[in-house]
């Protein structure tokens, strides 16, 4: 049966294009030009999702999406926004929007975000609403229309098709895990388990029995037989976490698994069969690793098969105001007595000018900060905690050249401290670490030569 969408948008444009969109995709779809009359039109006929702009003249989206709640709570409402409006997108999933979405519009995301609302409103489960999360079909870190983004989201898809190992590489905090997740839900394993799990959150003595299970007796202290992570991921995926961290003999055995689906668990003198897809993630160069003989060629071969880097957050400016305001309205769903709601323009800036050397997750506690100690209804520069990348000792700053002083980095602490003064100190220390290179401090810091001169000039 084909599902029925109204798209509610004062651009004729977009109306137009969304129709056209949903046709291909065999949906009914049926346009709006405000709110009001969207509003006759859904008191008239029956939908199964609604997409509205946000600003329009009149009555807003937000003001439309409490009306259709009131009238009809169970159909879901999807807004989109431009990157000026976070603060109403926040507050469209404060009031119970399935989902917002940033201008300009990623269709491969409207149309998961559309399949997750259609597939809730068919199979409706209880408090299905109040658990699940307000992101995008996906996870909050795939969340982004840049070109890096993109070129991620279309390697995926590619290697979701597949059944062959991946190695997925990039920095600390960027959402490798993310990344694996999605694979396995855009694959046809996407019903069956996926298994996450860090292998060097795990001591060496252990990780053996925790991956390929073991029999009672097969160890001291093992008085219950376990099947293992292999075996629970039968059928499905098993993601392996810092992968350069395995001990080289669980090297040899995971080869095995990848070769033969073969599993022997500890303590056992037989093997059984899985068929396991294995996502493999790593922050280090496994070639250096293999070169110093602290990983299995062999196995670095074996997993090698198709790769995925994801990128730096400071690759992606261009997507930190919609992951902000994501980590913003999750922030304040788990501190619902903080007054904060919105973030300010300069601290937006702020946000997307930072380097981010702890990546996404270091964005999300910057904002979790913000919003658990915020006093105010928005969150200003003044109240954010931008980390500089990797300076810290004790407080102080040591740049690396022979002789070089100590310059005293004044954390702050009795007072908060203005993007300006942050800014300045910042770009200091960076010149005086590159030696005066200010071509090489600002590629350090992640920003242009322009900005860098910019936030010298501000000393003056």
């Amino acid at each position: 049966m084909r599902s029925r969408v109204l798209v509610v948008d004062d651009d004729a444009d977009i109306r137009e294009a969304l129709r056209g969109l949903f046709s291909v995709d065999d949906h009914d779809c049926e346009v709006a030009p405000d709110a009001a009359t969207a509003l006759a039109i859904v008191d008239r006929q029956t939908f199964d999702i609604v997409i509205s702009d946000i600003r329009m003249e009149g009555m807003s989206g937000l003001e439309l999406l409490g009306v259709v709640r009131k009238s009809h709570p169970a159909l879901p409402v999807i807004l989109i926004t431009g990157l000026g409006g976070i603060p109403q997108a926040v507050e469209a999933v404060k009031r119970g929007a399935f989902e917002y979405l940033t201008k300009p519009i990623d269709v491969d995301k409207l149309r998961r975000v559309v399949a997750s609302a259609l597939d809730d409103r068919r199979h409706p489960g209880e408090d299905a609403r109040l658990s699940r999360p307000a992101v995008p079909v996906g996870t909050s870190e795939l969340i982004g229309t840049g070109a890096a983004m993109r070129t991620l989201q279309s390697t995926i898809d590619f290697v979701a098709k597949s059944s062959a190992p991946v190695l997925i590489q990039g920095e600390t905090g960027v959402g490798k895990e993310l990344v694996a997740r999605a694979i396995h839900e855009r694959s046809a394993r996407s019903h069956q388990p996926f298994v996450a799990v860090n292998t060097s959150a795990i001591p060496h003595d252990l990780l053996e029995g925790e991956l390929f299970g073991h029999v009672r007796g097969g160890f001291t202290g093992a008085v219950n037989t376990r099947k293992g992570l292999l075996t629970e991921a039968d059928g499905g995926t098993l993601f392996l976490d810092e992968i350069g961290d395995m001990p080289l003999a669980l090297q040899a055995k995971l080869l095995r698994v990848l070769q033969f689906g073969d599993v022997r668990p500890v303590g056992s003198d037989r093997s059984h069969h899985v068929d396991v897809r294995v996502l493999a993630a790593t922050h280090r160069d496994l070639a250096v690793l293999v070169k110093e003989a602290r990983f299995r060629e062999d196995l670095f071969y074996r997993l090698n098969v198709l790769q995925v880097f994801v990128p730096p957050l400071r690759d992606r400016r261009e997507d930190i105001p919609a992951l902000a305001a994501h980590f913003l309205a999750e922030a304040c769903r788990r501190a619902p007595l903080s007054p904060v709601r919105s973030i300010g323009v300069d601290s937006l800036r702020a946000l997307t000018e930072a380097s981010w050397p702890g990546n996404v997750r270091e964005l999300a506690s910057s904002i979790e900060r913000a919003v658990v100690f915020g006093v105010d209804e928005m969150i200003d520069v003044n109240r954010l905690s931008l980390i500089a990348r990797d300076p810290w000792v004790g407080g102080r700053v040591t740049a690396p050249t022979d002789g070089a002083q100590t310059h005293a980095w004044p954390f702050p602490s009795d007072s908060p401290w203005s993007l300006r003064r942050l800014s300045l100190a910042y770009v200091e220390w960076a010149v005086s670490k590159t030696a005066g290179d200010k071509k090489r401090a600002a590629e350090m810091l992640g920003i242009d030569v322009s900005t860098l001169y910019r936030w010298q000039r501000a000393r003056d």
